[in-house]
């Protein structure tokens, strides 16, 4: 199995170095002294295990080194009223939608999630308002990655149980691409493992999964990788995780990767008051399954050629 990051350790550690130089010197003006009883900024946790602490300790050690007042709660604590407060997953950004905080940065949400909460919440439209880093990728970024590592293959299958824009922008992308969208709706009038074997057994020549929870969550995973390994067609997922499971690649963004940009945000914020609008991860790593690929007779690059490849097609749009 093959993982790209961004360099070997000697290059992170020099990265981490001039990512914290960066960030002292653009906070050099916010002079909050370190026992401030008012935090400018409070991070609070859906839960704090997993990625969700992982992202609270990067984030508060960034902080840390700028001389950055800040707090890290969890959801279910007292949610300030004042000050920007970030949101580390949907139970925390749900909480945030429905207090009084002014400001609130969710991260570590799909888009669709994020999209709900506005929705769910319309006075969160308003100035300064609820912006996000999200959780998954541009659907750009994921046919390029379908491109990069299956050259030969055109037809893409998904699951969906509900139409979202990005399903839309998923038709327009492929269609750049020649590439075709075969679609399967999972609902009341037809189950999963229907849905499924129907699309399995069309022209679908990979599976594409989506951050959708009704479809892919821990009870049904192991059902899908295998029907899926059983006919021969790679899975593609969006986290470490389902590659570590047994999808053939992924391409996503670390959480320390989203704390950085994320502290980066709130630099922005501190000098104009003004959250920008919901972004995707700026950063990002790709994942390859080698022994899938190898059991499904599938020659493809490793991790770091498709990052390069990646990054560069997306480079070269107009």
């Amino acid at each position: 199995m093959s993982v790209v990051r961004f360099a070997g350790k000697a290059c992170r550690v020099a990265k981490w170095g001039l990512l914290l130089l960066f960030f002292s010197s653009s906070f050099a003006y916010a002079n909050s002294p370190p026992n401030a009883k008012q935090s400018n900024v409070t991070v609070v946790l859906s839960e704090r295990s997993g990625l969700y602490e992982e992202f609270g300790d990067t984030l508060g050690r960034l902080l840390s080194s700028a001389k950055i007042s800040y707090q890290i709660i969890d959801a279910s604590q007292p949610i300030p009223d004042s000050g920007l407060l970030i949101g580390v997953g949907i139970k925390a950004a749900t909480a945030l939608a429905g207090s009084d905080a002014p400001a609130v940065l969710n991260v570590l949400i799909t888009k669709t999630s994020h999209e709900k909460l506005l929705h769910d919440f319309p006075g969160r439209t308003a100035p300064p308002g609820m912006s996000a880093i999200y959780l998954n990728q541009s659907v750009e970024r994921q046919v390029e990655l379908v491109t990069a590592i299956l050259p030969g293959k055109h037809n893409i299958g998904i699951l969906y149980t509900h139409v979202t824009k990005e399903l839309d922008e998923m038709h327009q992308e492929v269609k750049e691409h020649s590439l075709k969208l075969q679609e399967q709706k999972v609902d009341q009038s037809q189950t999963l493992p229907e849905a499924l074997q129907e699309l399995l057994l069309g022209r679908s020549e990979m599976l594409l999964a989506l951050p959708d929870a009704e479809i892919y969550n821990d009870s049904t995973i192991r059902n899908i990788l295998l029907a899926t390994y059983r006919r021969g067609i790679p899975l593609i997922g969006y986290s470490a995780g389902y590659v570590k499971a047994g999808a053939l690649c992924a391409v996503f963004s670390t959480p320390n990767q989203i704390a950085a940009q994320t502290a980066k945000l709130i630099v922005k914020f501190n000098g104009t008051h003004i959250l920008p609008p919901p972004e995707y991860p700026q950063e990002f790593e790709v994942k390859v399954n080698t022994q899938v690929a190898a059991s499904l007779g599938l020659q493809v690059k490793d991790a770091a050629t498709l990052h390069d490849e990646i990054e560069q097609a997306l480079k070269d749009i107009p």
